[in-house]
């Protein structure tokens, strides 16, 4: 072999030595990523958002009169001041939908995402919250037990007044059937309380029904289990703190939104990441249940 070709040579072994070491190396990333846990500590959460919580929204009055119970409620004009915040400063609302789809494939929410979730299925719920959200383009999120829907007129919205909302874009979800706290149920009632009143949902609505919230916030690792079981994809509690996207799916924080909250704790509420934050003591008159986690809220 002629100094030409044996100078060729040795430039061609170089680039393969190199291209070899090139191409182990990127093999070798590959493995890592491959093994790393998909959950690990190296991941970043690619949303936070607020999930706020309300009950009743009307003024003062018979049922709704002691500092208890005003923990659950929001007077309409402050309401609708709130509404006006967060169309002011720019929060789109999403549904439960929207949650689950981004909390487990990383799909980008929009800017300044916020969720409204209202509990329980009261009347105010429909003929007040429900058309301050509709001229406004916003979805709420209405958590129902269907026990009290068409039962009790004047106090609970009605199967027309839950269907029309859903027909007009909010999102209906599960509340239980008679809203007990879970962990105090045996399996059997624990089975039905999550199967018949997602049942019920889904034949009045005609769509799968995939959220629940706990009554009271109240749940276990075998309520998680249960509602799993039930067909559930997310479940909401009663723990304050903003949501991340590799949060638990079935233990969702929500913050609550209570009578006499200022503009200024409000917009705190919005962006409040300590989930230590203290609580309400208020609950209705019911067994402890010691290995519940609860946050004793309804």
């Amino acid at each position: 072999m002629d100094r030409d070709g044996i100078g060729r040579y040795g430039r061609w072994l170089v680039i393969g030595s190199f291209l070899a070491i090139f191409a182990a190396v990127q093999f070798a990333l590959s493995m890592r990523d491959a093994e790393a846990p998909a959950h690990g500590p190296s991941k970043i959460p690619t949303f936070t958002i607020p999930v706020l919580m309300y009950h009743h929204v009307r003024e003062p009055g018979p049922g709704l009169a002691d500092a208890a119970s005003l923990r659950f409620a929001v007077s309409p004009v402050e309401f609708e001041k709130q509404l006006d915040y967060l169309q002011q400063n720019g929060y789109t609302t999403i549904d439960t939908k929207r949650l689950e789809v981004s909390m487990r494939t990383g799909l980008a929410l929009p800017p300044r995402a916020v969720m409204l979730t209202f509990d329980d299925g009261w009347e105010t719920q429909f003929s007040t919250v429900y058309p301050l959200l509709r001229e406004r383009g916003m979805v709420g999120v209405f958590f129902v037990h269907t026990g009290v829907i068409g039962e009790q007129p004047g106090a609970a919205m009605s199967w027309d007044d839950v269907c029309q909302m859903e027909d007009d874009g909010m999102d209906i979800e599960c509340h239980t059937v008679s809203h007990p706290s879970l962990p105090q149920l045996d399996a059997p009632a624990l089975e039905r309380e999550l199967t018949d009143s997602r049942a019920i949902l889904e034949a009045k609505l005609g769509r799968p029904v995939t959220a629940l919230a706990y009554p009271y916030g109240d749940f276990t690792e075998r309520e998680i289990e249960a509602a799993e079981r039930a067909g559930y994809r997310l479940a909401f509690s009663t723990e304050v703190g903003l949501v991340q996207r590799l949060d638990e799916p079935f233990e969702i924080h929500r913050t609550i939104v209570t009578f006499g909250d200022s503009t200024d704790d409000f917009a705190i509420k919005l962006t409040e990441l300590d989930g230590s934050r203290a609580l309400l003591d208020y609950r209705p008159s019911i067994t402890p249940v010691p290995a519940a986690r609860t946050a004793h809220v309804q």
